[in-house]
């Protein structure tokens, strides 16, 4: 728009010797004077507004990032909104339900009351008919498999086929979504799940020294097919918030079941951080779902197994010991440590030590992509020493369903991309 307008500025008013009066020349002469302060006055405001891309793979949490966005700089969401939530909520319930069906099948786990057999085949039968989900019947057949032994035996193995993060969260409430009168709240739209298929953006202004920051944030879909759309919001981005979900490390893809999640965050990631037309753009990983992380590791999921499969990219797990730096930054993001000192984070006792441990050790990994140590696509690297000079790259530990934990978070990351852009247009 810009370049544009300038071009209207340089054809519309031409020199003097075209006009057909001195007075006419004045005119345009002060046409010209007015539009380059009002242009100039564009460029200043566009240059205050940050372009932000959220990259990941499929279900790393960038969708619930720009939800809490909202919920955090745009008031929330309105009833009509939250509404509009429940259809979604209500499907993530049958799907839910109907994947740990299927996948009890395929484990060979039976129910373990016999008596609910017929549940079980209502459900399977009546998948694929659209609104089943909003009947009393589907809530009563839930209901009843949700609090049966075998589905629950299944629901502990769900590292072993593709479930929604959200399912036992929902289940759980399965009295309140039924109603006739349900509202989600905030904390159910965040942990709602809709597959973004398209490139979705807000924006909204943040205070910064007296003066109103403005952000545009783009969402753009994490699975494989959709990755070729984020090319089309690379330029003039301001930073790039890559999620990656730490808790993925025992799952596959949903759109690939021979490919790691964990694996694919990393190449992403390498990607992202190696690619050449964002050299000069700061980078900010979240390393996202230590909540989720926290529950495997206590329930015996280890990394162990995929660090014996790929010892090239997972080497020296079992030895590996954090830092009493890198335990505190942990211990304080971790839900329940906002408000402490870092004194006080480090000495926490509710977090256990192998959920640091591998929290910290997947943070190593993506950082020694950062530093060059750690090359999974060769061919990818620069052998100049100085590439990377304008290109630097924070992280932080997130839960992305917790408004407290990411309000700490985006104001952290608020200061390091208002920085970021105006050292890389010279203005500091």
């Amino acid at each position: 728009m810009y370049e544009t307008m300038s071009r209207c500025v340089g054809t519309c008013y031409s020199p003097s010797g075209l006009y057909d009066s001195p007075e006419e020349e004045k005119i345009a002469r002060m046409r010209d004077k007015e539009l380059t302060k009002i242009l100039k006055e564009y460029h200043r405001q566009e240059l205050k507004r940050m372009k932000i891309l959220l990259l990941g793979t499929g279900e790393s949490g960038k969708s619930t990032i720009t939800k809490q966005m909202r919920i955090i700089h745009i008031n929330g969401f309105q009833d009509e909104e939250r509404l509009a939530y429940v259809a979604d909520i209500r499907r993530n319930v049958k799907e839910s339900i109907v994947a740990m069906l299927l996948a009890m099948q395929e484990l060979s786990i039976a129910l373990d009351d016999n008596s609910k057999q017929p549940s079980a085949e209502f459900i399977l039968r009546e998948a694929d008919t659209p609104g089943i989900e909003s009947t009393e019947e589907f809530f009563d057949h839930t209901t009843s498999l949700w609090e049966d032994n075998g589905v629950a035996e299944c629901y502990s193995r769900s590292n072993e086929f593709q479930l929604l993060d959200s399912a036992k969260y929902f289940l759980d409430k399965l009295g309140e979504i039924r109603l006739k009168d349900y509202i989600p709240s905030d904390q159910d739209i965040l942990r709602c799940r809709v597959i973004t298929t398209s490139i979705r953006h807000i924006d909204f202004d943040v205070p910064d020294g007296g003066e109103k920051v403005s952000f545009s944030v783009y969402d753009v879909g994490g699975q494989r097919g959709e990755r070729k759309k984020w090319i089309q919001v690379f330029d003039s981005a301001a930073s790039i918030l890559v999620l990656a979900d730490a808790s993925s490390f025992d799952q596959t893809l949903r759109e690939d079941s021979s490919k790691n999640r964990l694996i694919e965050a990393l190449e992403i990631f390498e990607q992202v951080w190696r690619n050449r037309f964002l050299r000069y753009v700061s980078i900010i990983l979240f390393i996202n779902k230590i909540d989720i992380l926290a529950e495997k590791v206590m329930l015996g999921h280890s990394i162990t197994k995929l660090a014996e499969k790929y010892p090239d990219i997972f080497p020296d797990f079992d030895s590996y010991v954090p830092s009493a730096t890198e335990r505190a930054a942990f211990l304080e993001s971790f839900p329940g440590g906002r408000g402490r000192k870092k004194s006080r984070a480090s000495s926490r006792t509710d977090v256990d030590d192998e959920v640091i441990k591998t929290a910290v050790y997947i943070k190593h990994l993506f950082m020694k992509i950062v530093t060059g140590e750690l090359v999974l696509r060769p061919g990818l690297e620069h052998t100049d020493k100085k590439w990377h000079s304008h290109h630097s790259c924070e992280y932080y530990y997130t839960c992305a369903i917790d408004t407290n934990n990411i309000e700490r978070v985006l104001d952290g990351c608020r200061r390091i991309i208002i920085r970021k852009h105006l050292e890389r247009f010279g203005i500091i």
